[in-house]
């Protein structure tokens, strides 16, 4: 009797076990499946996969997913306020379980909720101080192109330039690890700084038709629905209403879900503004009316959830209770049931730890093998700078040797030459109209000859000289190298009042006058802008041209050596290197430098 009654215990010990793991795993299933389809669902779906599912039977770490997937479906349904509790305990649960990845990215969520809360940039700023640093140690590309993002956005409005520095940053990353998504993000918030903050309405122009072109490459609705609608507000800026109704028109047809209320409450609003400005005071009146009955849609909509909230949590309270009264009924039954679970514990325990030993010891062994690895990789790049100056340094002796001998001997022989020449036809006159015309032609060749010599050795020898300055080298390159009616070359240069340091000016002029000669050369352009901008602790150039542009992906390095020495010298200055280019539109090359 009593073996019979061992063995029934032992039944429905096991018997509670493969229960627990299959209701466990069905639990766990329904979760995962709901985060890969997350983005092809809509709000109300959401809603009720998440209430469907019992929090009660999920791991630490299937709790957080849960919490951030929840707090993930109010945010874009433009509800931050029924996010952020959501959010909060995510955020602890996964700061708890050591997943500081997911924990930053909430760290950033929670930044932008604040900002657009209207917190000061100082009440957020430890949270973003904190996304970066993480972001920067562990080198997570997702991480750092979020946080260069957030803070990229908060600081537009007081420091526009130094945020482009941080989207230029972003960008960089964005580009290198093909996260195309940041990348569309990025040229649009450059775009909106040039446009909003500093009034410069052809690189915001720019650079939103370069979002909207990457956008409809990879296919990203809700970048192209944003491009069109940063275009209306170049266009406005512009004065030139129409163009910007049109792209309005063109925002409203693109269909995406993310933020959708807020986005059509924002285009509402632009679109009456545009009319108001027009004079249209009928048109904007009735777009304002349309505005306000999303909002109020949008505040009944928001009762209605809370509501429903509610009684979620009231019908999960009962069912809770319930369950209470069934596990008072099998207390005694699950005493017995605890002890084997308890010396299955302590089993686990042990092998737990062993197996935590074995890999920790792993972990060491593969951590001491990285190490070597990033001595040696670091030695490698050392070298290759040292190289690159080498080769920089090489480049500038041949220059000058070059420019020399060019002035001084082929020069020299050709003005030598046309004297010679002059005093030869002279002892010998002329007999005919043709001998004369053969002559003339012939000393203009002569002069032609000697002055193109000569212009190519002044072009060969300028730098940055004596007292000139940076400033004042590029400007005398540009009027040497700008052709009239054919090419024009502009120099612009923003609080360039401060001398640099001479290295750095001639290193920083060597670079302008490759990317010129480039230009010349391949690019077939009328036109070239060269801007020089200089901040308290950066400087930032910044070179264009109307060209044919060029397939930068296609580009071979050993057919481009220039620029990619260029690329190489901007990294030891641990600056920025970019350049933005495409068939027919012409070519931009950014370089940031910290100082």
């Amino acid at each position: 009797m009593n073996k019979s009654k061992n063995n029934l215990i032992y039944l429905l010990f096991f018997s509670l076990i493969v229960l627990s793991e299959t209701t466990s795993y069905a639990q766990n299933k329904e979760l995962k499946k709901f985060e890969s389809d997350f983005d092809n669902l809509n709000y109300n779906t959401r809603i009720e996969v998440l209430n469907r599912i019992n929090q009660k039977e999920l791991s630490l770490s299937e709790k957080a997913l849960f919490e951030h997937l929840y707090g993930k479906t109010h945010y874009l349904n433009s509800s931050g306020a029924g996010a952020v509790e959501h959010f909060v305990k995510s955020r602890e649960i996964y700061l708890q379980i050591g997943d500081y990845d997911k924990a930053t990215e909430l760290s950033l969520t929670l930044a932008e909720q604040k900002r657009l809360s209207g917190y000061k940039y100082e009440d957020y700023k430890p949270l973003l101080d904190e996304a970066i640093t993480y972001a920067e140690k562990t080198k997570n590309p997702k991480l750092l192109c979020a946080t260069y993002k957030e803070i990229g956005v908060s600081i537009s409005e007081i420091e526009p330039f130094k945020a482009i520095q941080f989207y230029q940053k972003g960008n960089k990353i964005a580009i290198k690890n093909k996260e195309h998504v940041f990348e569309i993000k990025f040229n649009g918030n450059i775009g909106v700084a040039y446009c909003e903050h500093i009034k410069d309405q052809k690189k915001a122009r720019y650079f939103q038709n370069l979002s909207l072109a990457l956008s409809k490459k990879y296919n990203f609705q809700e970048g192209i629905a944003y491009a069109y609608v940063n275009l209306a507000s170049v266009c406005r800026n512009e004065k030139k209403f129409d163009e910007a109704l049109e792209y309005y028109r063109l925002a409203q047809e693109v269909k995406f879900d993310n933020y959708r209320t807020n986005y059509d409450i924002i285009v509402y609003q632009y679109i009456s503004d545009t009319y108001r400005q027009m004079g249209n005071y009928k048109l904007a009146l009735e777009y304002l009316d349309k505005k306000k009955k999303i909002e109020k849609e949008f505040s009944d909509q928001e009762e209605t959830k809370i509501i429903r909230d509610i009684n979620t949590k009231y019908e999960t309270q009962k069912k809770e209770l319930e369950n209470q009264a069934l596990k008072i009924k099998d207390e005694k039954n699950k005493l017995v049931i605890y002890g084997f679970i308890g010396i299955f514990l302590i089993f686990l325990t042990g092998a737990y730890f062993r197996i935590s030993h074995i890999n920790r010891k792993k972990k060491i062994a593969e951590q001491e093998r990285l190490l070597e690895s990033q001595k040696l990789e670091n030695v490698l790049k050392e070298q290759e700078l040292l190289e690159i100056d080498k080769l920089l340094e090489g480049q500038e002796k041949e220059r000058l040797k070059i420019a020399n001998d060019l002035h001084d001997n082929l020069g020299s022989i050709l003005a030598t030459l046309r004297l010679n020449f002059q005093n030869l036809y002279q002892q010998s006159g002329y007999s005919s109209e043709d001998q004369k015309e053969l002559f003339t032609k012939t000393d203009d060749l002569i002069e032609e000859a000697y002055q193109k010599v000569r212009g190519m050795a002044h072009a060969k020898n300028a730098g940055v000289i004596g007292n000139e300055g940076l400033v004042t080298a590029v400007q005398n390159i540009a009027k040497k190298v700008a052709i009239p009616n054919k090419l024009k070359v502009e120099v612009i240069p923003f609080g360039m009042e401060n001398r640099l340091e001479n290295k750095l000016e001639v290193t920083l002029f060597r670079m302008i006058q490759e990317i010129l000669t480039n230009a010349i050369k391949h690019a077939q352009a009328s036109q070239i802008t060269i801007s020089l901008t200089q901040d308290t602790d950066s400087i930032n150039i910044i070179i264009e041209d109307n060209g044919k542009g060029f397939n930068v992906k296609a580009l071979n390095k050993n057919e481009g050596m220039g620029l990619h020495n260029i690329e190489k010298k901007v990294e030891q200055l641990n600056g920025t290197f970019n350049i933005d280019s495409f068939e027919g539109k012409g070519t931009t090359i950014i370089i940031d430098i910290p100082l």
